[in-house]
């Protein structure tokens, strides 16, 4: 990951037309947030593979590109669906790009305290721990379908 420098908020990146492009969106109820978010700057209004996976917080801040390819949705609702049975979940374990880890910490009331890793497969591996409303896996879910209606037509039939 490349430092971002102070960067700590997610204004900036936002906007209903960037949001049908941003997969994951884990921000957390004190600070700190994970996204990643993919380009449409070729196609406007198609998504590319290529994409940054943002790690910005208090403590580092990071950028990292990767790639997510149409195939990858189907992993990323499966790891939603375990975190939501209070299991944890690795996306694209041992991949070609960056890993995205969830474990669920604690539940409590109205909000979930989980610690998300992020890992490539060279050096660099991070952790944070997040404190979230509950609805947040909710959340995942409405940016998961926004992105599979875009890719619809590279989506393999069930």
């Amino acid at each position: 990951m490349r430092n971002v420098g102070t960067r700590s908020s997610t204004r900036g990146w936002g906007g209903e037309e960037r949001e049908r492009f941003t997969l994951l969106r884990i921000i957390g109820k004190h600070g700190g947030s994970v996204v990643v978010q993919l380009n449409d700057l070729y196609a406007p209004g198609i998504p590319d593979v290529q994409g940054q996976l943002l790690v910005p917080n208090d403590f580092v801040s990071g950028v990292h590109d990767t790639f997510v390819e149409p195939r990858d949705l189907a992993s990323w609702a499966h790891v939603l669906d375990e975190v939501a049975a209070g299991r944890n979940a690795v996306w694209r374990e041992a991949s070609r790009v960056a890993e995205v880890g969830i474990r669920l910490d604690w539940r409590e009331n109205d909000h979930d305290r989980i610690t998300v890793t992020i890992a490539d497969q060279q050096t660099t591996r991070l952790s944070i721990s997040l404190e979230v409303d509950r609805g947040w896996i909710d959340e995942q879910r409405v940016l998961l379908e926004r992105l599979h209606a875009v890719w619809a037509h590279l989506l393999p039939a069930d």
